[in-house]
């Protein structure tokens, strides 16, 4: 029994190893080409299985190695970074740079007959492109790559144009390697730590310069309102001083109409102020006990003889 068993578990492994070479499996995320003889054929259409090139998942059979071999390639956006590099601005700034490249295989068949594999493409074409990407970057000043105002910054112009630049030299080579470059990008981007310092001071000298400017234009701001508030106090005071003049000379006129008439009888005249006298101290109804000759009220009655009191008789 123990042999038996043996027997089968070596017929499976015989089994498994034979489909192994005579078949191979396609991903969702996968394009695979299928050589013969380390040959490719051409496909006929872009969107199916055609020629050497399968595309749809799935499971395929093939004759074992070294008749045909299979090649598989994602159809994943490849990224691939460069290593960081000092260059010089065009303002004379040092900087150091990381960049970055997504691309991806458009083009399976000649991507296998240019460089096969993608550790070649990486070392063989695209590394040594993205090495001279330095030329396109420092054209550029430092102001429009670090700065905080935004409308200044020409990172993505940057970028735009280095893919411009990679492209034109993949289609100027000559030869179709099958790859599409997606995006160049700025990954990272730093200072020399000598340069780090000197960037600093100039920020600083550049915000205190802004803050001195900012203080300048308030203090003369604050000045104009102050020069605006004291003529409008200077105009309005000399309004109420015409307006009061006006009002005092209307009331001496108006008070010269009666002078006529305290002038015949002075004594009423000071019994009339004293009344006024007296309703300016004594207001809220207060109520406030003199005697009457304190105040003359006799006399000014028997002054006025329709107002003396008629004797009664018996008295």
């Amino acid at each position: 029994m123990k042999k038996l068993m043996t027997i089968l578990i070596g017929l499976i492994v015989v089994v498994v190893f034979l489909l192994y070479m005579v078949s191979f499996q396609v991903r969702y995320d996968q394009v695979a080409v299928l050589t013969t003889f380390d040959r490719a054929e051409d496909p006929t259409t872009s969107d199916r299985n055609s020629g050497s090139v399968y595309r749809e998942p799935g499971i395929y059979l093939k004759a074992p190695w070294p008749i045909q071999s299979v090649h598989t390639y994602s159809r994943k956006l490849q990224l691939l970074e460069a290593e960081l590099s000092e260059m010089q601005t065009q303002d004379g700034h040092s900087v150091i740079i990381k960049t970055f490249l997504i691309w991806r295989v458009e083009d399976p068949i000649a991507f296998f007959r240019s460089l096969e594999r993608v550790a070649n493409a990486e070392k063989q074409q695209l590394r040594p492109m993205m090495g001279n990407l330095e030329g396109i970057i420092s054209r550029y000043r430092f102001d429009e790559m670090v700065n905080t105002d935004l409308d200044r910054l020409k990172l993505a112009e940057i970028e735009q144009r280095c893919g411009e630049f990679l492209r034109e030299n993949l289609a100027g080579s000559g030869l179709n390697f099958g790859i599409a470059i997606e995006r160049v990008g700025i990954r990272r981007l730093m200072l020399p730590e000598d340069v780090t310092e000197k960037v600093f001071v100039r920020m600083r000298t550049a915000r205190q310069r802004m803050a001195a400017k900012a203080r300048h234009e308030g203090e003369a701001e604050a000045t104009t309102i102050r020069s605006s508030a004291e003529n409008a106090k200077d105009t309005i005071l000399a309004f109420a001083d015409r307006r009061a003049a006006e009002i005092v000379a209307q009331g001496e006129a108006e008070a010269a109409s009666y002078y006529s008439a305290f002038k015949a009888d002075p004594d009423f005249a000071i019994f009339l102020k004293k009344m006024e006298v007296l309703e300016n101290i004594l207001p809220y109804r207060t109520k406030f006990i003199l005697d009457s000759g304190d105040l003359d009220l006799t006399r000014l009655l028997e002054a006025v003889p329709s107002l003396t009191p008629a004797p009664q008789p018996g008295r």
